[in-house]
């Protein structure tokens, strides 16, 4: 899923949701951000015009006045929301991907012009910013940058940038290299970087070549910033099921014990892909665990088969001995008859895929 956040200085403009459609179809954007809508209220207000075709949810952050204001927008099929956690410069959603199952905390941010007000919002942001297993991603307009060069023409504020690294340090996001545009804002001969996105070190670890670049500015003076996770989908792993198995012991137990568990308050399509993915790690936790029983109890069979063939040489085996010969030798064939089985079902499966094979 790619993300997508621009301050749009005002929804008023037709032309602006011409902008953003374009932007989302031509970048595949699952998650809008808007920052600075300047609506004091969005009841009624049609932020279809934003997203275009096809089915999308959004929630919103009333303006002060005409200050501020956030609006998010995102794919439901893509998207499973869980919870919304709302503050005036700040909107987080949280949820889930359909596309692979993981969590995902999405926060829109328009920080305060203050940094009395911008530390208070920090504090609160570090407060839901957990170190979990979900993917974090926070973007929108910080109104601060982290150093002196991104900034030109216009006064820099070492305490500001001071304070505003050491959250991003606290809350331990990082931010992959910008590309596209060295300034997201410029007005005038005055250019700034304000504009950001960060991300969890999960997500560095997930998606280390994601790319993060600024666009042109259009509709806007802020540039809008879109974040590309890198396509590594080669396919499902491959997950060979063979019929020997059905006759196995534990596995009708196994997956009567998984198919019974309750995954959690989730909808019905996340909570199958939950499902079925315990129940393939399961199946291979299990089948893992007898092929290594059986390689020792193979190896011992064959042992005990090899000493009493050797006994035989110097003497009749005893009655007790001879049992012990019986049932090594038939386990041994029941054994080997798992693997014909399987050997036979691979032939025929890669018969079916190539074909008899041309001379």
């Amino acid at each position: 899923m790619n993300f997508l956040s621009v301050n749009i200085r005002g929804l008023g403009s037709d032309d602006k949701g011409t902008w953003i459609r374009k932007l989302r179809s031509s970048n595949a954007i699952g998650f809008i951000m808007l920052q600075e809508t300047q609506f004091a209220s969005l009841e009624g207000f049609d932020s279809g015009r934003f997203w275009g075709q096809g089915k999308y949810e959004c929630d919103w952050v009333d303006a002060t006045g005409r200050s501020g204001g956030l609006v998010s927008i995102w794919d439901p099929k893509r998207f499973s929301v869980s919870r919304v956690i709302k503050n005036r410069f700040f909107l987080c959603i949280r949820g889930v991907s359909n596309d692979d199952g993981k969590e995902f905390s999405v926060v829109n941010v328009y920080a305060p012009q203050k940094l009395r007000d911008k530390r208070l919002s920090w504090a609160e942001l570090d407060g839901i910013i957990v170190q979990d297993n979900a993917f974090w991603v926070v973007a929108g307009d910080f109104n601060c940058v982290r150093d002196r060069t991104e900034r030109r023409n216009s006064k820099f504020n070492a305490l500001v940038s001071n304070k505003f690294n050491d959250f991003i340090d606290k809350v331990q996001m990082h931010e992959f290299s910008l590309k596209g545009r060295k300034f997201t804002f410029v007005t005038g001969n005055k250019c700034s970087r304000i504009d950001r996105m960060f991300v969890s070190w999960n997500f560095v670890n997930e998606w280390p070549n994601a790319e993060y670049r600024a666009l042109a500015r259009e509709e806007s003076d802020h540039c809008p910033l879109v974040l590309k996770i890198e396509a590594r989908n080669f396919g499902p792993k491959p997950f060979r099921f063979f019929n020997s198995w059905l006759q196995r012991e534990g596995l009708s137990v196994l997956v009567e014990k998984v198919c019974s568990e309750d995954f959690g308050n989730v909808s019905a399509q996340i909570g199958l892909m939950r499902k079925l993915r315990c129940l393939k790690s399961s199946i291979i936790e299990w089948k893992k665990r007898w092929s290594s029983n059986e390689a020792e109890e193979e190896y011992n069979l064959k042992a005990e088969v090899r000493d009493l063939d050797e006994i035989v040489d110097d003497r009749d085996l005893t009655e007790a001995e001879l049992w012990v010969f019986d049932e090594a030798k038939n386990r041994n064939r029941g054994l080997d008859d798992f693997k014909k089985k399987d050997i036979k079902q691979k032939a025929r499966i890669r018969w079916a895929r190539e074909g008899d094979e041309k001379y």
